[in-house]
């Protein structure tokens, strides 16, 4: 295997907005922090949380490369700041109730070195509930720009991207509260090559107030149809319904088969905790 030296790695930025996670944000922030990846620099970015997020993230606090707590206009705004504040040549954000998987950052900083043709690249996503058992996957195909501009459907959660992108497409977009990463992923895939990894690189927490939950029907079926219109995108008759059936029926067959896919353990209802090899919920100082 070609060993690599510290000097050689990128440096990998990962923002994270929060806002009244206390529930989730431990597992968010412990996932990136147990990643070991020795040139990461990880934003934090709270909107003045009113619960227990501050006092639950106190063991890891002077560990983030920048830290800040205050009101702020939103998670978008949260978000773009926290890229004007990061420096990596490998970008990417991380809500405070997803997860990354073990592993994942040393396989994407190994990923675009070896691949420099590629600007922006994804992984499949498996679907956890409240107490990080794993209860769905969302098995994708190989990246298609017609497809993925037309229905928003990348995981943002397991997207990478190269800062190249980021200079010359821009920000995150912070009118949008809601589709705000498929804006910025249709500007991204004006100019850059992506790609979607056969590996599971991050974990997508369902629960009753995530805003797929709350907004996906309205606010968010508005902002997508307002990226399709500034952009010039249209929907053909029956194929986004036939696309999203497909990756819904591969994913349940994917399960059925007990197929697998590195990064993730093969079937459901393990918790990902024993990936990690500790306790749910438990708190650990790095």
């Amino acid at each position: 295997m070609e060993r690599v030296t510290h000097s050689e790695l990128p440096i990998i930025s990962i923002v994270t907005p929060s806002f009244n996670q206390g529930e989730f944000v431990v597992d968010t922030v412990r996932s990136v922090f147990e990643q070991r990846y020795p040139k990461l620099e990880y934003i934090f970015m709270d909107g003045g949380s009113t619960d227990n997020t501050l006092e639950r993230i106190a063991p890891y606090r002077d560990h983030f490369s920048h830290f800040q707590s205050g009101p702020d206009e939103g998670q978008s705004a949260a978000i773009a700041k926290g890229f004007s504040l990061s420096s990596g040549e490998i970008m990417a954000y991380l809500n405070s109730d997803d997860m990354l998987l073990p592993g994942t950052l040393n396989f994407v900083a190994d990923y675009f070195r070896r691949h420099h043709e590629v600007d922006c690249l994804y992984g499949h996503r498996c679907i956890i509930n409240e107490v990080n058992e794993v209860v769905g996957h969302w098995i994708l195909p190989r990246h298609s720009s017609f497809l993925m501009r037309r229905w928003d459907l990348i995981p943002q959660e397991s997207c990478f991207w190269r800062r190249r992108l980021f200079e010359q497409k821009g920000n995150i977009d912070a009118r949008f509260c809601f589709a705000m990463d498929y804006d910025l992923f249709v500007r991204y895939m004006d100019i850059g090559r992506f790609r979607r990894v056969n590996r599971f690189l991050a974990a997508f927490r369902v629960h009753q107030n995530a805003k797929t939950t709350t907004q996906l029907a309205t606010i968010g079926k508005e902002e997508m149809a307002r990226v399709q219109q500034h952009n010039n995108i249209r929907l053909p008759p029956l194929v986004g319904d036939f696309f999203s059936l497909w990756v819904q029926l591969r994913s349940a067959f994917f399960i059925r088969r007990k197929e697998y896919f590195p990064g993730l353990s093969p079937g459901l209802n393990f918790n990902l905790d024993e990936l990690w090899g500790y306790s749910n919920k438990s708190l650990r100082k790095i």
